[in-house]
C-alpha cells in the first residue's frame, strides 16, 4: 500500500497551478486531491507553508505507523525537479530529507523515478535517477542564474537610456497599514495576509 502526496508550486498568485495538477493526477488518478498541497510563492525559499505542512504531515503519517510491522510507502509526486526548488543545492537537501526519511520521491519528468525495477536491482534505477537529477538540478540553477542576469542586463539597458525609474513606490494609506499592523500583532491573521492586504 502506498500513500501519495503531490507537490506543485507556481511562482506568483497570478500564475496557474492547473497543469502541474492535472500532471499529478495523470500519475496518480486514484489519490485524493485534498493530498496535493500548493504553494504560490519562490523557489528561492524553502520556508513555503504548504510544502513545511506536506512534510509535516508525512512525518505523522510516519509516527503513526512506527511500531507497525508493514508501515505504508510514502510518495510524493512533483512534475518538474524545479518545483522543489530552484538552487542545485537546495533541490539535493530536499532529496536527502525525503531519502533519510525513506520516501520516494517521483518526478514525472524524470522517467526513471517512476519505475520500480525489484529483485535486487533496483540500485540501476537509482543510480540512473541520480545522475539525472544532477543533470537537472544544475539545468534549473543556470536557468535561474540566466533570468537573474538577463533582467539585471535589460535594467542596466534601460537604465542607459534614461527609461529605468526604478520600481514603482508602494502607496500606503497610513490608517488601512495601522490597521492591519494592530490585527496582525495581535495574530488574527498572519503576516502572508497582512502584506497581502
Amino acid at each position: 500500500m502506498a500513500v501519495r502526496y503531490g507537490y506543485v508550486r507556481v511562482s506568483t498568485e497570478e500564475q496557474n497551478e492547473e497543469r502541474q495538477i492535472k500532471a499529478i493526477m495523470g500519475y496518480a488518478p486514484d489519490m485524493p486531491i485534498e493530498n496535493i498541497f500548493v504553494d504560490k510563492i519562490s523557489g528561492k525559499t524553502y520556508d513555503r507553508p504548504k510544502y513545511l505542512a506536506m512534510k509535516q504531515l508525512i512525518l505523522n503519517v510516519k509516527n503513526a505507523y512506527s511500531n507497525s510491522e508493514k508501515p505504508p510507502i510514502i510518495e510524493v509526486i512533483v512534475e518538474e525537479l524545479d518545483r522543489l526548488g530552484r538552487t542545485k543545492q537546495g533541490i539535493l537537501e530536499e532529496l536527502k530529507w525525503f531519502a533519510d526519511n525513506h520516501i520516494i520521491v517521483r518526478i514525472l519528468e524524470i522517467p526513471t523515478t517512476l519505475s520500480d525495477v525489484g529483485d535486487g536491482n533496483d540500485w540501476v534505477m537509482e543510480l540512473a535517477s541520480r545522475i539525472l537529477i544532477e543533470v537537472y538540478t544544475t539545468v534549473a540553477e543556470q536557468e535561474m542564474d540566466k533570468r537573474v542576469k538577463r533582467q539585471a542586463e535589460g535594467i542596466a539597458a534601460a537604465k542607459a537610456q534614461g527609461k529605468y525609474k526604478g520600481r514603482k513606490p508602494i502607496s500606503v494609506e497610513k490608517n488601512q497599514f495601522e490597521l492591519v499592523y494592530t490585527t496582525w500583532k495581535s495574530g488574527n491573521i498572519t503576516a502572508r495576509q497582512a502584506m497581502q492586504q
